[in-house]
């Protein structure tokens, strides 16, 4: 068996996860996002659209656009964990009401999920170029 569809399927899921996830935790438990969290949404969510579409149409030529807002999404929650963690180095990124430093669940920072999800559908996107490009 392939792995291109397996390597998309995964990233897609992993999409899908992260978004209805961030949309768990400001509509549900009703954390308000800041200026950061919402920079990465927009890096985030339409990945769940396009890679679902892609997975769907069998697509495999969809991995550098995935590839592309995972870096840049990645960069932004790297960020964002630098400022959580180091408060004083930061201090234009995010205004009132929600600071950037606000720390939902300190045990495993939302900056941290979004930075997982971001790296692992950036290594399944990097994986399936090979895929795309055929036998070396």
């Amino acid at each position: 068996m392939k792995r291109a569809p397996l390597l998309l399927a995964f990233a897609w899921v992993m999409a899908l996860v992260a978004t209805l996830g961030s949309l768990y935790y400001s509509e549900v438990r009703l954390f308000l996002p800041c200026e950061l969290c919402w920079y990465q949404r927009i890096f985030m969510y339409p990945q769940a659209v396009i890679l679902g579409l892609a997975l769907w149409r069998q697509d495999f030529g969809v991995w550098p656009y995935g590839l592309a807002l995972s870096l840049i999404g990645g960069s932004i929650s790297t960020l964002h964990l630098l400022e959580q963690r180091f408060p004083d180095l930061f201090t234009l990124a995010c205004k009132p009401p929600v600071p950037c430093g606000t720390e939902y669940i300190p045990q495993f920072p939302i900056p941290l999920q979004a930075l997982l999800a971001f790296l692992l559908i950036a290594l399944s996107m990097a994986l399936l170029s090979r895929e795309a490009r055929g036998p070396a």
